[in-house]
């Protein structure tokens, strides 16, 4: 008999039961996009580079002078310039990113006044362009790979519509994966059932088992993902309501403000790069963001800092785009609150560059567990859902029967 059928108030674990089901059966098919797109993402990179050799990729010159440990790199003026030259008419550089090893190109990208951006690769050692990859305002699949798995993973190429619809569904599917939590805390302490695979279990107890073990065990770098999947695709609100918690949050960077001076030009990217490793020579150049329009500021960015962060060492540099001042240091030793510690984590974690290597790998695993908990959760639903057939089926049978010796007396 059902539960309607009896008027059994609904319990608490029954209500959440409910909700796991729904949200996992309606939200949790875009887990599985999101799960394997952001397994490869992992390594988008390594792949890309062993995807396109020649455009990722450079030779390193042989060394002219034995004193020297490395080779020098030309100029960063020299690397945008010849970016420039490359671009299409009406572009603007918007970002410079630096090669993340001795074999690896400058990242330029440049945008047009349509929309329209392109990506240029440009030999660091000779300034001289690899390649390009130009991208339009309106393409609903990117031509390039790694470039399509990317707008699938964050915007289920829907632009930025998309990307919203992505940051809601990760916070239903954190919702359900709250409620599994729920559903799956054992009443009697049975916790060994609940933390294993049972030994020879049959087909059943087995997709049971598989299901519950792995959501457990990932709960907690699956929920650090989907909330960190959210902190990216509607930054301005989880900034927000960060603030809330944490008033001494400081705004995002870009929100900074240079002071035009009179006559004074903007100074170029070279310069601001010479004031950054100035005061802060340490480290490795990761990006340098242009800034947007004349009050903009430049950021410059640094990654593997000695000696300031054993899982994540990044610094950010803000600089007035007129006169060079350092108006912002975001930094691991210079954080103002515990919001910015935990903004600072999200990417991170999300990629799992906090942690290296290892970090990586169990970003990768999880990504993989994704559409194995959506099939399970799935299969288990149609099992209960035959069991409950089958059920209904034999209490009619039984009523019928009933009925029929009830006639014939």
């Amino acid at each position: 008999m059902s539960r309607r059928a009896t008027s059994r108030p609904i319990s608490a674990r029954e209500l959440w039961r409910d909700v796991h089901l729904y949200l996992g059966l309606f939200v949790g098919a875009l887990l599985v996009i999101l799960g394997l797109t952001g397994s490869i993402l992992v390594f988008w990179i390594e792949i890309d580079e062993w995807l396109n050799p020649e455009l990722l990729t450079v030779t390193v010159p042989r060394q002219e002078n034995p004193t020297q440990s490395t080779v020098a790199y030309q100029p960063v003026d020299e690397i945008v310039r010849a970016a420039k030259q490359a671009a299409a008419p009406d572009s603007k550089i918007t970002t410079v990113y630096g090669a993340r090893n001795s074999t690896a190109v400058y990242a330029i990208y440049a945008s047009q006044t349509s929309g329209d951006w392109q990506r240029i690769y440009v030999d660091p050692y000779r300034a001289q362009v690899t390649g390009v990859r130009s991208y339009d305002a309106d393409e609903w699949v990117p031509n390039y790979l790694m470039d399509a798995i990317f707008k699938l993973h964050f915007s289920l190429l829907f632009g930025v519509n998309g990307e919203t619809l992505v940051a809601i569904c990760a916070l239903l599917l954190l919702v359900s994966l709250i409620s599994g939590l729920i559903v799956w805390w054992p009443t009697r302490g049975q916790w060994s059932k609940a933390l294993t695979i049972k030994r020879g279990a049959g087909p059943v107890r087995f997709n049971l088992d598989l299901h519950k073990t792995l959501s457990i065990y990932f709960f907690p770098i699956l929920g650090a993902v989907l909330l960190s999947g959210v902190s990216m695709n509607l930054n301005e609100a989880f900034v927000w309501v960060t603030q809330q918690f944490s008033p001494a949050t400081r705004q995002p960077q870009y929100t900074l403000i240079s002071v035009p001076a009179p006559g004074a030009p903007s100074i170029g990217v070279e310069h601001v790069l010479a004031i950054a490793t100035e005061h802060y020579p340490e480290g490795e150049l990761n990006g340098i963001y242009l800034p947007g329009n004349a009050t903009g500021v430049y950021v410059v960015t640094q990654r593997n800092v000695p000696k300031l962060s054993s899982y994540w060492s990044e610094r950010q540099i803000a600089i007035d785009q007129y006169s060079g001042e350092i108006l912002d240091v975001r930094a691991p030793d210079r954080r103002h609150s515990a919001g910015e510690t935990f903004l600072d984590w999200q990417w991170p974690l999300h990629s799992g560059q906090a942690f290296d290597w290892p970090g990586r790998i169990v970003i990768f695993l999880c990504g993989l567990a994704c559409p194995v908990i959506y099939i399970t959760g799935v299969i288990r639903w149609l099992q209960k859902r035959r069991a409950k057939t089958t059920a209904n089926k034999r209490q009619s049978s039984l009523i019928i029967n009933k009925q029929a010796r009830g006639t014939s007396r």
